[in-house]
């Protein structure tokens, strides 16, 4: 009788344990889920919060860890399928594509089911120009990547030179932490390779490709918005206003024709003086270190020159243009031959394949111009604190300059001539010796 009244007295554990636990679990389960799916749609939206006309582009972001595992999660179908109203192809095409075929499809199926002679075709029609129509939007669609891939790759070279720059200027410029003139080089070089990038981005974008401050694009004061936009970030990032030499670059800059060109040619000047200086009386020394920056530079100067290529020459309007007028044309089509097919479901049944057509074409689109779509924002930033990091060091002292350096010579210096010279004497005297 104990053993039997101990066993239950544990069965009534169990099982009130049990009911506590699926009782609260639902209410868990609702949190995470909730959650879960805010996430979702955060991503879907690209992390951009403020896209206030559904004609904006979504610029994506740059992939952490958090993002790669969300976009390779197990339930990214339900994902994507449970955010489907937030997809920004589907809010474009959505009027008055979408509204447009809907619209055509019901009147149809209506006007079918009260007739005596239905309106419907066979399938070749719509059928025999698909492969065509698939070929056509194949090829924009891998073309408009190409642009895309080709764009991401320009400004990984910016970002790489830039740091390059910034770390030349830092190690060569100044001769010593007493040289102050070398310093101030050094210092404009690293303000303008800064300032290159956000121009350089404004110079891409219409809006300056900020994620939070969108400015209307018909809005009739956007020039001057934009400005304005520019001249707070550039102030925030790369100019003092306070500093009366930088208060007067800042100005400068806002007022050049062409801004990117102007700061790359202020970063020419800056590391022409500092070079210049530290020269002395070896004016070939000013030549060679001169060269050192101006291949970067020149760097700087080309990728930016592709990007306006990119930027200046879509691809053949032709294949737009036709691509679109045969796209409406079969979708507007299509149900006069799914009538005889699926009947009453005719609108919904050309609505989700005019979707699935005309958001491929859209997405083609959209990448065509990649630096609207790409997160400009985030190679800028990116870009700043890098070199503003290596500043930080300067400030601190990591960076050894040239006449800091405390070490003592082992032997007399071998001069490069001397070794060319030597080397070409020992191999005439081997000749020599090899020829008796």
């Amino acid at each position: 009788n104990l053993e039997r009244s101990m066993l239950r007295k544990r069965s009534a554990t169990l099982l009130s344990r049990r009911w506590s636990s699926t009782s609260a679990a639902p209410a868990g389960w609702l949190t995470s889920w909730s959650t879960e799916v805010q996430n979702w749609i955060s991503m879907e939206k690209g992390g951009q919060e403020k896209r206030q006309n559904r004609d904006m582009p979504t610029r994506d972001q740059n992939f952490d860890h958090e993002k790669w595992s969300i976009h390779k999660d197990p339930k990214r179908h339900v994902r994507h399928f449970v955010t489907w109203g937030y997809s920004a192809a589907t809010q474009r095409i959505l009027f008055p594509d979408l509204a447009l075929i809907f619209s055509s499809s019901a009147l149809l199926t209506a006007f079918n089911h009260v007739a005596e002679i239905p309106m419907y075709m066979p399938p070749e029609p719509i059928v025999l120009p698909s492969v065509a129509l698939g070929l056509l939007i194949t090829f924009r669609t891998n073309t408009a990547n190409m642009r895309y891939n080709e764009a991401r790759c320009l400004w990984g070279e910016i970002v790489n030179t830039s740091r390059d720059i910034t770390r030349i200027a830092l190690q060569w410029l100044p001769q010593s932490n007493d040289d102050k003139f070398g310093k101030a080089q050094s210092a404009k070089v690293c303000r303008m390779t800064k300032a290159f990038n956000i121009v350089l981005k404004y110079h891409l974008t219409i809006d300056g490709g900020n994620p939070d401050d969108r400015v209307s694009r018909t809005d009739p004061e956007l020039p001057s918005k934009v400005k304005e936009e520019l001249r707070k970030e550039l102030s925030m990032v790369c100019f003092s206003p306070s500093d009366p030499v930088q208060a007067q670059e800042l100005e400068d800059c806002l007022n050049s024709s062409h801004r990117p060109l102007w700061a790359i040619q202020q970063m020419c000047d800056a590391s022409h003086a500092g070079i210049w200086a530290r020269c002395g009386d070896r004016p070939d020394r000013a030549l060679r270190d001169g060269q050192l920056l101006e291949r970067h530079f020149q760097r700087l100067c080309g990728a930016m020159g592709a990007c306006e290529r990119i930027h200046r020459t879509p691809i053949p309007t032709a294949f737009t243009r036709h691509c679109s007028r045969f796209l409406m044309v079969w979708c507007n089509a299509m149900p006069f031959v799914l009538w005889p097919i699926v009947g009453t479901a005719t609108p919904l049944a050309a609505t989700f394949v005019s979707w699935a057509m005309l958001g491929t074409e859209d997405i083609g689109v959209q990448v065509e111009e990649p630096f609207d779509v790409l997160p400009l924002f985030q190679y800028c930033q990116g870009i700043a604190a890098t070199c503003d990091g290596m500043v930080k060091d300067a400030h601190n002292n990591m960076i050894t300059l040239s006449k800091d350096l405390e070490f003592q010579r082992t032997g007399p210096q071998i001069l490069v001539e001397d070794m060319v010279e030597r080397s070409f004497n020992n191999n005439n005297n081997r000749r020599t010796a090899a020829a008796h």
